[in-house]
């Protein structure tokens, strides 16, 4: 077997500075959600503080709305496995941490929706308290196409000592894994008992320098695995 057995599409999402509306796709900008819709919110069961800056009783067992995080439209990443009649992805995040194994950090909600079938947009509660290092900031989205090549924890066993071209850090649809500190430990979904396969990233750098605006440390991204049978299976989250 050789490296192009394991090639995979990525769509690095290559994120700038801008002002993006309800009807671009973006990192960090306002999103497209229907007013008869409830706005997401976070029950806080898992929330926990260092104390640093939050009060532990502000946010401990405390109910928070989700923050618009991403949203991604077919027509930018066709790519990306929209269910039959959706054509808009949308990350949400609880932007305070989360006390859970493997996924500690920000909670995360993906939406899959139908962007034509909204008229009149919601006004989005926004958090109270929030840690900075997770507030995303505005940026616009200029997708660029590259293939990925598995790293080892990915590979067979036989073929992870090899030298393959680096997965890249930075946002992006589709592709690899690029692992740190973790392993890629329960990947089955939980519905179906399909392998889930990385989907979305959110970098805290990109290959370019610019940032998104949080800080996860070491280049590490935050990604987010889904079903190929149904992405609305649960999913699974890894920040690394």
């Amino acid at each position: 077997m050789a490296p192009e057995d394991f090639a995979r599409v990525a769509v690095m999402l290559n994120p700038r500075p801008g002002e993006p509306t309800t009807v671009d796709s973006h990192v960090g900008g306002p999103l497209l959600w229907p007013a008869d819709e409830p706005w997401p919110w976070c029950e806080g069961a898992a929330h926990y503080t260092t104390g640093d800056d939050i009060p532990e009783e502000a946010v401990v067992g405390v109910r928070t709305p989700f923050v618009g995080a991403a949203q991604l439209y077919r027509r930018d990443f066709p790519e990306l496995p929209f269910p039959d009649g959706t054509d808009l992805l949308q990350v949400l995040l609880c932007t305070l941490y989360h006390d859970v194994r493997e996924a500690w950090g920000p909670d995360v909600r993906l939406v899959w929706r139908d962007s034509t079938s909204v008229t009149e947009l919601i006004d989005a509660p926004r958090p109270e308290w929030q840690e900075e290092d997770y507030v995303l900031t505005p940026n616009v989205l200029e997708p660029v196409r590259c293939t990925e090549y598995a790293m080892p924890p990915d590979r067979p066993e036989p073929l992870r000592d090899e030298e393959w071209p680096e997965v890249p850090h930075g946002s992006k649809a589709g592709g690899w894994t690029r692992w740190y500190n973790a392993l890629p430990r329960e990947m089955e979904c939980p519905e179906c008992g399909s392998v889930r396969r990385q989907t979305l990233a959110l970098g805290g750098g990109e290959p370019s320098g610019h940032s998104i605006g949080w800080d996860l440390g070491r280049q590490a991204n935050l990604n987010v695995f889904t079903c190929p049978q149904d992405v609305r299976h649960p999913i699974k989250v890894n920040l690394d």
